[in-house]
């Protein structure tokens, strides 16, 4: 085969190396991907202090790309869909930045830890995303636990609705929507799991150029009068982070079922909000934060075995 066209069995290089040791591989592509995840929610919020909102959005997608492009270069993967996939991997860019800017315009008016409880119900909206991409149907009785992850995840950011605005909160529900759509628009696509990850930030970022042009997004980057030294390395390093964040979540995509997928990702912004939170901004952890952490993982536990329950009774 030509160097650009991709060997199906290279294709299916995660799924090999899963079969050979499914545990093992999962578990070192979750530590990655929750160990590049931190760095990177505290790397954003730096570069936000620094410039508007839309060019940190702007640098972290073109730096993303950047990193992506000499990788899979070096691994013979497509860089580019099929031409007749095109439009639909336009699409999915779009609603990849229709959800990364809803958050933002969510958290103008909403408190963080409520902007994040709501992307926390991603296991809700997994439930019929499932049935509708890929045909898995679920009993109702799996919603006990997933309800128990949600309500123990606001527990444990100490999420309140006080002084927000519904507009804020429709934005991040929005954004939650988005959000479970390009996921499973990713897990639907039998490709590379890094060329997809290249696919939506491309698009993405293509379809935001417009945008950044028109609101004047050049002209801010070049009258910003801070130490642009440290603008450049923070976007080095917050676009790398957010390059591994992406790669090691396309690969787990394709490793684990949707909806166990949405539930492992509520489990890893969890251990964001412990780790960034509670230990290197070192806010209190009280007793009703611990409770809600202790009803997460109860949750996941409750839905990891009524999940084998179910998987059991089919065999």
């Amino acid at each position: 085969m030509s160097k650009g066209v991709p060997n199906p069995s290279d294709l299916q290089a995660q799924k090999v190396k899963a079969t050979d040791n499914p545990t093992k591989w999962l578990l070192v592509l979750l530590l990655f991907w929750v160990g590049t995840s931190i760095p990177f929610n505290c790397l954003t919020p730096m570069l936000v202090a620094m410039v508007d909102n839309q060019d940190v959005t702007f640098l972290e997608l073109l730096v993303t790309i950047s990193y992506g492009f000499p990788i899979l270069k070096q691994k013979g993967v497509p860089t580019m869909p099929p031409r007749h996939k095109i439009p639909k991997w336009l699409g999915v860019g779009m609603l990849h930045l229709l959800g990364c800017r809803c958050f933002v315009w969510g958290l103008q008016s909403i408190p963080i830890s409520l902007a994040q409880t709501i992307r926390a119900a991603s296991p809700m909206v997994a439930v019929p995303i499932s049935f509708l991409f890929f045909g898995e149907r679920y009993p109702l009785m799996v919603l006990l636990p997933l309800s128990a992850i949600l309500v123990g995840f606001g527990l444990s950011v100490g999420a309140t609705g006080a002084g927000s605005d519904l507009s804020g909160a429709a934005a991040a529900v929005a954004s939650l929507c988005c959000l479970v759509l390009v996921n499973g628009a990713c897990k639907s696509e039998n490709a590379h799991p890094l060329s997809v990850q290249f696919w939506v930030c491309l698009c993405a970022w293509i379809t935001l150029c417009p945008l950044w042009l028109f609101s004047g997004g050049p002209q801010r980057l070049l009258s910003f009068d801070g130490s642009r030294l440290k603008l450049v390395a923070l976007c080095l390093a917050d676009g790398g982070m957010y390059y591994s964040e992406q790669a090691a979540q396309n690969q787990i995509i394709q490793l684990v079922p949707f909806l166990s997928f949405s539930v492992i990702d509520t489990l890893r912004r969890l251990a964001i909000v412990c780790v960034s939170g509670f230990l290197v901004q070192g806010n209190p952890c009280t007793m009703l934060n611990g409770f809600g952490i202790a009803l997460v993982l109860s949750g996941a536990i409750g839905y990891n075995y009524l999940k084998e329950s179910l998987t059991k009774k089919v065999d």
